[in-house]
């Protein structure tokens, strides 16, 4: 499996609290580059579920760095969809794991293939309403502790998630564009969001259900 030490470096030096700083991983993108070289040929199928997991979730996380970086100036990921040559930046296609993917792909296959819905709560996509990127990379040893760290952090963020006074629970849209993922995991999407409330009482499986705006502005600054 690829060394993930690289993006440890990357991830400690230009990530704090949860933002990015793009402007000096432009100049300095060297450990990101090292570590995107190495998962090209790489053969994660060899490997156990939590490895796979853990090896796709960092690629895409990667792959989400490198693509903003190469859009200097960029103020969100929607305003590259016209580069490329029209692809959009998550369906711009490179090699990692030795076939050549999209970002939507790579997401799509986590989905499909592993069925695990923390994944979402991982995955960054370098806008201000994404959860946060992971401390450091992810590896299969511990991917159910930094899952379930993930999980339970994102919900902890009263800006992308809350329980009102009036009993609607308020919820990231990523709830909404993935329930049937939420769902499958635990009956009802404000279930699953039980299962990993931190803040005070848990809110009933029953409880409604409001989507709040997605906020698409860069997770960082220049």
């Amino acid at each position: 499996m690829v060394d993930p030490a690289p993006l440890d470096t990357v991830l400690a030096r230009f990530v704090h609290d949860g933002r990015v700083n793009y402007g000096g991983l432009a100049r300095d993108p060297g450990s990101l580059h090292r570590y995107l070289a190495a998962t090209e040929t790489a053969t994660p199928d060899r490997f156990g579920r939590n490895d796979q997991i853990a090896f796709w979730i960092d690629v895409y996380n990667a792959r989400v760095l490198d693509g903003v970086i190469r859009h200097p100036g960029l103020s969100s990921v929607l305003a590259a969809d016209t580069a490329h040559g029209g692809a959009g930046f998550f369906r711009h296609t490179a090699r990692s794991g030795g076939r050549v993917l999209s970002l939507d792909a790579i997401e799509q296959e986590l989905r499909s293939r592993w069925h695990e819905p923390r994944v979402h709560f991982a995955l960054n996509c370098a806008s201000t309403s994404c959860p946060a990127l992971p401390p450091r990379a992810l590896r299969g040893a511990r991917l159910e502790a930094a899952l379930d760290a993930a999980a339970r952090g994102f919900l902890a963020d009263s800006t992308k998630n809350r329980w009102g006074p009036d009993g609607v629970l308020e919820l990231s849209a990523i709830f909404q564009w993935y329930g049937d993922d939420f769902r499958a995991a635990a009956g009802s999407v404000p279930a699953f969001v039980a299962r990993h409330w931190t803040r005070g009482s848990k809110p009933t499986p029953s409880a409604p259900v409001r989507f709040l705006p997605y906020d698409w502005s860069l997770n960082g600054a220049w």
